[in-house]
């Protein structure tokens, strides 16, 4: 008699999930639907060899995600990668279940994890236990027509493109705006925003808790979104994020506090008003803060006038402040697209030239610094 049983279809989403936020269910659903699976298993790492941050504690990760998936059919939230513990690599998890489970199986990866699929540890036999399922994600280009190219003539075997492109979203922005209280509208789901705030999660972040009391809520969120903007490219550029995260958290912490009270603190007169905020915010970094990292202290002092002759950090802080999502001023959306694709040095001189042309068109006083900055990288 001819066996005429249909294979099942079990997909694997995997990530660090610190925390799940609102794109990882709505790529969940949409992977069921699209690959007609009869199950979808969400698997959080230990720890991700791609990563070099430990995570969150594993319960509070699981306890989420089972928070998030609770009413999505066919979804099943694994802790194989966390019970086996040590560094989570996908060969060892895709062959797992693969000999586990008499189904056809699929991994599910963004396409701009797909680039570097050929780095990962042994991806032939990634692809012999199962086929990737790609997704797009907003703010990234993938060649995927080379990259099909190279799949067949380097493993014989290609990958299912999906139809699904997610919004740019990821978990660094919900630690931040959990770390400064912000709201996590839309960002995680109600449960998972009620766990974070009851268990007082991502709270360790250093000088928060400082910038929460000198900045009311719309300065903290432009804080929290230049936090994040420019955590974005601080690996490529050989920074390091703990850096990264002081100078941009501290960047505009003293903008309303009146510089003229604090004592010992001078300022020269032919500094414009606005600028005052990062010099001032420079000197109580080092004097009150006992910051003496003379990187991190220049790079908040020179956030806003520039000068030449910038340190990589001091340029990206400026850029940062200019052209995080929450900028709406004519010309950020040009900025913002260059600061996702283009080169780092052409992106940060774009900014140094909008914001000079800027404020001459504006006739409004230029500080010395900002105009040598611009002749100098001109």
């Amino acid at each position: 008699m001819c066996d005429n049983k249909v294979m099942k279809r079990i997909a694997i989403l995997g990530g660090t999930f610190s925390p799940v936020h609102i794109e990882h269910v709505l790529l969940a659903k949409s992977a069921i639907k699209e690959l007609a699976l009869d199950k979808l298993i969400v698997m959080p790492t230990f720890i991700s060899p791609h990563k070099s941050e430990v995570p969150l504690c594993s319960s509070h990760r699981l306890n989420m995600l089972k928070l998030a998936f609770k009413d999505v059919e066919k979804v099943e939230v694994s802790d194989f990668e966390i019970e086996k513990q040590g560094k989570s690599y996908t060969y060892q998890t895709v062959e797992h279940f693969k000999s586990s489970e008499d189904a056809e199986l699929f991994f599910i990866v963004g396409g701009d994890m797909l680039t570097d699929f050929p780095t990962w540890r042994y991806p032939e036999r990634i692809l012999s236990a199962c086929t990737l399922a790609v997704f797009d994600r907003e703010g990234f280009y993938t060649d995927y027509d080379g990259l099909t190219k190279y799949f067949m003539d380097t493993f014989g075997k290609t990958f299912i493109k999906l139809n699904h492109v997610g919004r740019d979203a990821s978990s660094t922005k919900i630690r931040i705006y959990s770390a400064l209280s912000l709201p996590l509208d839309n960002l995680t789901t109600k449960e998972v925003e009620e766990y974070i705030i009851k268990n007082r999660l991502y709270q360790d972040f250093e000088f928060a808790d400082i910038v929460k009391k000198t900045l009311p809520e719309k300065r903290l969120i432009h804080t929290a979104n230049v936090v994040i903007c420019a955590l974005k490219r601080a690996k490529e550029l050989g920074l390091e994020n703990k850096k990264v995260i002081t100078a941009t958290m501290l960047h505009d912490f003293a903008k309303y506090i009146d510089y003229k009270t604090v004592e010992g603190f001078t300022v020269s007169e032919d500094v414009p008003e606005p600028v005052i905020h990062a010099f001032l915010g420079a000197y109580l970094a080092e004097k009150h803060l006992k910051i003496t990292d003379r990187e991190v202290l220049d790079a908040i002092k020179y956030h806003t006038s520039g000068r030449p002759n910038m340190t990589t950090l001091e340029k990206l802080v400026f850029v940062a402040d200019m052209v995080e999502d929450g900028r709406t001023y004519d010309g950020v959306e040009e900025l913002r697209k260059s600061y996702n694709e283009d080169d780092f040095e052409r992106c940060f001189f774009k900014c140094l030239e909008e914001e000079t042309v800027h404020l001459i068109n504006k006739k409004q006083k230029i500080y010395h610094l900002t105009l040598e900055a611009y002749n100098y990288y001109k």
